[in-house]
């Protein structure tokens, strides 16, 4: 079966998180520009990058942020500017952690306008859409539905994938954090049970799934994370096909990475290269395809680039079925696609 793959590298501006109505008429033209190339017969599946919903943690908050410099900065004069509000969250949800009671706090937000601006897109559309990721504690209300409280103040890197209806069908937890990034900020990991983790893709019989970022990665990134878990190997063990690969890199993609081994130096894209989906999807048996999106962001101090691609495995030999021009700035927004036969291999 054919199967149209879109991988969305958008180029986010601060300006672009500070309305609903911003946020989704950023996306929607990612949305129109997939359309433009899609076959309107075939299934289609439209990735976004990890982490693209977080900052919409910054909406309604244009004034406030005016005359920050960091993001630590910008979010603690969110966080002031709701100190009595911050202070009620950690009552409510028993928690002596400022950083999960602030996620907590704007997590209904930022799912609203996230999941809202998605599932509607999707209905327009008549996509798949792996909706990239925020983070976000736990739903209280069970999958799927369009309500939304947290259920606790545990913070996930959490990524949803909603059909062509509108209607959540999958959703899973980055299992492994980064290290020096996602373990400063007080996240919860996931784990290979704690969600589901295959569904097919609608109107087909193909095996869905998502590897949020470092869980599409074959080795760990240091010596000191014994509990790293290969991600891919086990989605390949249990029959997926088909993964999207959300991903936010924070280093700079063409110099030597921070978090290199003693005796090496490689810059980030070699890493990622070698130790990173590209090397993992050679020792797949079941999984064909990839599509890794990367966030491409300039904000106060932070910092997010990389090179986009949609990856197919022949075998154990692996194509680039399209991959994206490493620039920086406005120049790197793009949408790759690919058609893959699933029905070949």
């Amino acid at each position: 079966m054919l199967v149209d793959l879109f991988c969305v590298q958008p180029y986010m501006r601060p300006h672009d998180y500070y309305t609903p109505e911003a946020f989704q008429h950023r996306v929607a033209r990612y949305f129109s520009q997939a359309d433009a190339m899609r076959q309107t017969h075939r299934p289609a599946l439209i990735v976004f990058p990890e982490d693209i919903a977080t900052f919409l943690l910054m909406a309604g908050h244009q004034d406030t942020l005016a005359g920050t410099h960091t993001m630590d900065a910008a979010f603690r004069a969110i966080g002031q500017k709701k100190f009595l509000a911050l202070l009620g969250t950690m009552g409510r949800f028993q928690t002596l952690s400022m950083r999960r009671a602030f996620f907590t706090l704007g997590a209904a937000q930022v799912w609203r306008i996230w999941y809202t601006s998605m599932a509607e897109l999707a209905r327009q559309y008549h996509m798949t859409v792996v909706a990239g990721s925020a983070l976000l504690p736990d739903n209280r209300w069970p999958y799927p539905t369009h309500q939304y409280q947290p259920k606790n103040s545990r913070i996930y890197n959490l990524s949803i994938t909603i059909d062509p209806k509108g209607d959540i069908i999958y959703y899973t937890r980055k299992v492994n954090l980064v290290p020096t990034q996602e373990d400063q900020l007080d996240l919860t990991p996931g784990s290979l049970t704690d969600a589901q983790r295959i569904v097919f893709l609608p109107t087909t019989q193909i095996p869905l799934a998502t590897a949020i970022c470092y869980d599409g990665f074959c080795r760990p990134h240091t010596d000191q994370e014994p509990d790293f878990v290969n991600v891919l190997e086990a989605l390949d063990r249990q029959g997926a096909k088909l993964v999207a690969q959300p991903s936010a890199n924070p280093w700079w993609w063409n110099e030597p990475w921070p978090l290199e081994r003693t005796g090496q130096s490689r810059l980030r894209s070699v890493q990622w290269d070698e130790e990173g989906s590209l090397a993992a999807l050679q020792q797949c048996q079941n999984i064909e395809i990839i599509v890794n999106p990367q966030l491409q962001l300039e904000f106060l101090d932070l910092h997010f680039d990389g090179q986009s691609r949609i990856l197919a495995r022949h075998g154990a030999q692996v194509e680039i079925l399209a991959a994206s021009e490493f620039t920086r700035g406005p120049e790197a927004d793009t949408v790759l696609h690919a058609v893959w036969d699933f029905s070949t291999t």
